[in-house]
């Protein structure tokens, strides 16, 4: 044998079989010669393959696995009918051997990175729980005690805890082992349908788009359970959520991914288009169309046939938006969770033009990393968005279309703003907005997303995200396009003409934002979201926010000009000043997390200007678990934001604030001088950029107004 001392001749036929030839099978057979016996034990008549030690022979199994790098090991069968001595070892009770394999072939660290947060989470709650809960004691001002007496410290309520049932504990070898074998099941099963041109139907329950809330199950605490073909989509989405280089080559290389998603396509979102009426909502709909966003459709495969469906099975998604969510919650909820007294279950209002504002929950019970959690599906608008105006770049007859046929601005048809002030309506090459990002796979980008799934549950019962959760990650230069529908079509559409949201024309104009953070302490009892309407970010008529007083969060672009002669930031302010009470250090205690001013970092990352983005993100990576420390029980905050920008209508001010419980923020844009009106924007970040819709302020609350569509990344 080439490259070893150990003849050939010299190892047991079934080594030789199982070894193979090659670099890898010569030390494989060098190191089954140097740790095998000489001579069999005679007095128990176990062969050389029989006496190998266990960490050996699983050291062989790892070997043999990465023989096939891509999906399930199959070679693995061969070691487990060798004898019994190797299915004893390698077997499904050796928990430990298909732990390391996961780890070996699968991403693992973003998923053991957020169980850590999802666990400290509910920790930190059942603490402040159990301490609220706890009877005050009065010190009896009689009692002396002897200096000389020592006091034993009581035991930390975390003490008090049984050990943990939660979902979200800490992952273990069984977890993984059990996680292992379903993923290899799931990808088989995706790599069948790829092969034979089949799907497996889908029992999922759908729904119309707003009929959730009223139906029986709304009331129930047991969640809906997917059926097969959701499962799949869940392990799939979840799986790109946690890419960090290793789980993207088994979607593509082994399940036939983009196969597999063209079937889902033709099997659930076409046919779903096509019949009469609004398309229904399901979960496994949601995840189709997020899939296809995040894998990465090949859109130079697509005949223009397939085009033109893929726009039409779109447009509803993301025009529609009186028909269909773009945000966990209802946007004119300001704090949740919500109680059955605010918000009764209720039927739909009656006429087309009353929005329909009802809380709603489609969360489902699933499994993942060998645990069943309930998870939220994500937002099928949201992706839509995403996709469509991808398409529209790339595609140049829709370019074409779009410069041609988008007639007019929303300022001009809400507001009678000249021909003249607003241009030709269509868009010149010069004012082509910002392409829209192809999704980046680093789960770090998705940490919030996945947090958010699995804290966003059920409108009425979830906590959602931990206070402050989002601080920072909105600060920063950004650039994108807003959306806008004819509004003569998008009246027509609300009326009940369908026929209108296919055949009216749309256009876009480029935005720049320069946005910077406030946080605040509420005062004792005060509800986070303000006491204005929605319609105007919750401020009251004459509210600003003081931007001398407030310490402010600093992003990397904190010195970034928006646009030469655009408006401070002291614009968004009002005479009235801040009706915010100021975070004052305390000098009493150390330096935390939450002495919120520049300055307060010891180690002086934020005080330093970042070079990138990313050396924000790491920076801010390093201290986001020191952020929740002590944020749950010290008091209620809340982050304002305000900032400038500019666009092709001109330049204007932001202002606005954060929902907690989601990170769904609302923005009031407001052009200087008010020759365009004035805009409520509401959006989320979603895996680094923000996407969301847009309003007008001057319909009520109660009824569906005119919205379109934006998009933003971060400026470099």
């Amino acid at each position: 044998m080439a490259g070893s001392d150990v003849p050939e001749l010299a190892m047991p036929s079934p080594v030789r079989t199982l070894c193979g030839t090659g670099p890898l099978a010569d030390q494989l057979r060098q190191n089954l010669s140097l740790h095998a016996s000489p001579e069999p034990e005679s007095s128990t008549g176990l062969s050389l393959m029989e006496s190998l030690p266990p960490e050996l022979i699983e050291a062989v199994g790892h070997a043999v696995c990465r023989l096939t790098p891509f999906g399930p090991p199959s070679e693995l069968r061969s070691l487990l009918v060798l004898s019994h001595r190797f299915y004893d070892v390698l077997g499904p009770s050796n928990a430990g051997f298909y732990a390391n394999l996961f780890k070996e072939r699968f991403d693992y660290h973003s998923a053991e990175r957020r169980w850590a947060q999802m666990y400290r989470v509910e920790q930190r709650r059942e603490k402040r729980d159990l301490l609220e809960s706890l009877p005050e004691v009065k010190p009896d001002i009689a009692l002396r005690l002897d200096p000389d007496v020592s006091i034993t410290r009581p035991a930390s309520p975390s003490q008090e805890f049984p050990d943990s049932k939660s979902p979200w504990r800490p992952l273990t070898n069984r977890d993984y082992a059990i996680e292992f074998k379903r993923r290899c099941t799931v990808l088989t099963r995706m790599r069948s349908a790829a092969e034979s041109g089949q799907i497996p139907p889908s029992s999922s329950r759908p729904s119309s788009p707003r009929l959730q809330a009223f139906t029986p199950q709304a009331g129930k605490t047991k969640l809906q359970e997917p059926d097969e073909l959701t499962q799949n989509l869940w392990t799939c989405f979840l799986m790109l959520l946690e890419n960090d280089g290793k789980n993207l080559p088994h979607l593509k290389e082994y399940a036939h991914l983009h196969a597999y998603m063209r079937l889902f396509y033709d099997h659930s979102l076409l046919p779903e288009a096509l019949k009469p009426g609004w398309p229904r909502q399901t979960a496994g709909r949601a995840l189709g169309l997020w899939i296809g966003w995040l894998g990465g459709d090949d859109l130079s495969t697509e005949t223009p046939l397939e085009s033109d469906q893929r726009f039409f099975v779109l447009k509803p998604y993301v025009f529609a938006a009186h028909k269909f969510d773009a945000f966990p919650a209802p946007w004119t909820i300001p704090s949740l969770p919500v109680t059955h007294e605010e918000y009764p279950i209720r039927p739909p209002p009656e006429g087309p033009f009353f929005a329909d504002l009802r809380p709603r929950s489609n969360a489902q019970l699933i499994t993942h990393m060998g645990r069943r959690v309930e998870m939220a599906p994500p937002n099928l608008a949201q992706a839509a968005i995403f996709s469509f105006f991808h398409r529209v770049e790339q595609d140049p007859a829709a370019q074409s279309d779009l410069l041609t046929h988008a007639q007019g601005t929303p300022a001009q048809h809400m507001l009678g703003v000249p021909q003249s002030a607003t241009g030709s309506g269509g868009l010149t090459a010069s004012s082509r907005p910002t392409k829209t990002p192809l999704p980046e796979l680093e789960s770090r980008l998705h940490d919030r997303d996945f947090i958010r799934a699995a804290s966003c549950i059920d409108p009425y019962s979830s906590l959602g995200l931990p206070k402050l959760y989002m601080r920072g990650s909105l600060t920063g230069s950004w650039e994108g396009r807003f959306s806008f529908f004819d509004f003569d079509s998008y009246r027509d559409m609300l009326g009940g003409r369908m026929r209108s949201l296919y055949e009216g024309p749309f256009g876009d104009q480029p935005q720049v934002w320069k946005l910077e953070e406030r946080i605040v302490r509420l005062e004792r009892g005060a509800r986070p979201g303000g006491k204005g309407s929605p319609l105007n970010a919750g401020f009251e008529v004459g509210e600003g926010i003081d931007t001398g007083s407030s310490r402010s969060t600093r992003g990397p672009s904190q010195a970034t000009s928006v646009a030469s002669g655009s408006a401070p930031n002291s614009a968004a302010s009002s005479s009235s000043g801040s009706s915010y009470p100021r975070l004052e250090r305390s000098t009493s205690r150390r330096r935390t997390s939450m002495d919120l001013g520049p300055e307060s970092n010891s180690t002086g990352r934020a005080s330093k200007r970042a070079k990138s983005w990313s050396d924000v993100n790491a920076a801010l990576r390093e201290t986001d678990e020191d952020d929740w420390s002590g944020v749950d029980s010290d008091g209620d905050y809340e982050i304002l934001l305000t900032g400038t920008g500019h666009s092709a209508w001109g330049q204007f001010v932001l202002k606005g604030r954060v929902r907690a419980w989601d990170g769904m923020f609302s923005i009031i844009k407001e052009y200087t001088p008010d020759t365009r009106g004035r805009w409520v924007y509401r959006g989320m970040l979603v895996g680094g950029n923000l996407v969301g819709r847009w309003r007008d302020t001057h319909t009520p609350t109660d009824m569906n107004g005119y919205e379109g569509t934006w998009l933003m990344t971060r400026r470099s």
